[in-house]
């Protein structure tokens, strides 16, 4: 539990960058917020092309070097890389070369490598969950899972970003550090078992992993999981510049309280993991879902200084962890060995698909408004989705079918 949830935490590292310095850096050559919200969206058009197809051929490949692993050790690497890349950007380029079409490519292209490695990286890492832990104590190991994420997170936000101010390369520098350590981990620290079980080789479609949303389960599962990640996405594409630019506050102000909100979910992941092992996913998440359509009004109406911004995101990651946490329980739940990347595909596309047309539409309503503040608004609109579709769910102890067994 404890080397797959600090190799993952690598991830979480990554996804800050993304999060909070490309749209910042972004803005230096554009003023168009469509524009920008473009280039965010291929954070998740690769999660929607990507993961699923290393889901599903991880699925169906087994090597000396293991079953998943085999993809991690590549793609971590070239993920590293990408992230060294984009912070040496500005170095690399000369100033009389500066073209804003230029570098908008530039960072186009170099993030859409690095987003489609790190979602090789989820999409075979994420499956190893459902290989190793059984529904009991599922939910545990993604609640570690997910302190080690909050950790990498406080680090970038409380330290690294802060002194970007002085030194630019610095959160690339610690990012690249993180990733280095998953690498290792995935190199010396994992060991796989080939089951007893693999699906037959085949040929990839597209949307093969899409035959998976037949079973109503699986639906209701993508629903809730669509809702959950597309709020998160519309809530964090433009919370840099909202921060910056509309209350006026400093890189060192955004670390600060965003790193005090990930202080606090420190406390809450491992007591989530142990609600939703003995009570099930479903109470979580309509919890869960009811306080992020508060936090999102809170933001988009109240949050006007650093204290009110503080409040707000302190209780949107406790929200965050009380949806985010169940939706692994709930797609590997009674799933066999040979299906759980297929089930992962299935979900990954749906969610990834929807959340892009969410920060798409985001991006093009912030515009027109030229306002961030209506993107919580939106974000809020899709956590009342998620409530909804909660509220359809079944207690996972009502579905029947025998425990996954440990790989």
């Amino acid at each position: 539990m404890l080397l797959l949830g600090l190799m993952m935490a690598g991830a979480a590292a990554v996804d800050t960058i993304t999060a909070n310095l490309l749209p910042i850096t972004a803005r230096l050559f554009t003023s168009d917020l469509t524009l920008i919200g473009a280039i965010l969206a291929i954070n998740r058009v690769c999660g929607f092309v990507v993961q699923p197809y290393a889901a599903w051929k991880s699925d169906r490949h087994w090597s000396a070097g293991g079953r998943r692993r085999p993809f991690l050790l590549v793609a971590w690497p070239v993920t590293m890389v990408c992230v060294g890349l984009l912070g040496s950007l500005t170095y690399i380029v000369p100033a009389d070369l500066r073209n804003p079409a230029v570098i908008i490519v530039l960072l186009f292209g170099i993030n859409l490598a690095m987003q489609a490695s790190l979602d090789v990286c989820f999409g075979t890492g994420l499956p190893l969950y459902g290989d190793r832990f059984p529904s009991g104590t599922i939910g545990r190991a993604n609640a570690i899972r997910s302190v080690f994420t909050s950790a990498a997170l406080v680090g970038m936000m409380s330290v690294a970003i802060p002194l970007s101010e002085e030194w630019a390369f610095l959160p690339y520098l610690a990012a690249m550090i993180l990733v280095a350590i998953s690498w290792w981990i995935a190199r010396f620290g994992i060991r796989e078992t080939r089951p007893e079980r693999l699906p037959p080789p085949g040929r990839y479609h597209p949307l093969l992993p899409l035959a998976e949303l037949r079973d109503p389960h699986t639906r209701k599962v993508a629903a809730v999981a669509s809702a959950a990640l597309a709020s998160s996405a519309v809530t964090e594409m433009f919370h840099a510049l909202f921060v910056i630019e509309t209350l006026g506050l400093s890189l060192a102000g955004l670390g600060w309280s965003t790193s005090a909100g990930i202080v606090v979910s420190f406390l809450c992941p491992y007591p989530v993991g142990l609600a939703i092992d003995r009570f099930g996913a479903r109470s979580v998440l309509i919890a869960g879902f009811s306080l992020l359509v508060l936090v999102e009004l809170g933001l988009a109406f109240w949050v006007d200084d650093l204290v009110s911004l503080t409040i707000a995101l302190v209780v949107f990651r406790v929200a965050r962890v009380l949806v985010q946490i169940p939706v692994v329980p709930l797609m590997f739940h009674n799933t066999t060995a040979d299906r759980r990347g297929s089930i992962f595909a299935g979900l990954q596309m749906t969610r990834a698909a929807l959340a892009s047309g969410a920060v798409l539409v985001a991006g093009y309503v912030a515009n027109l408004a030229g306002s961030y503040r209506i993107c919580y608004i939106l974000a809020g609109i899709a956590c009342l989705v998620g409530l909804v579709c909660s509220l359809r769910l079944a207690p996972m102890g009502r579905r029947g079918g025998p425990e996954p067994a440990a790989v």
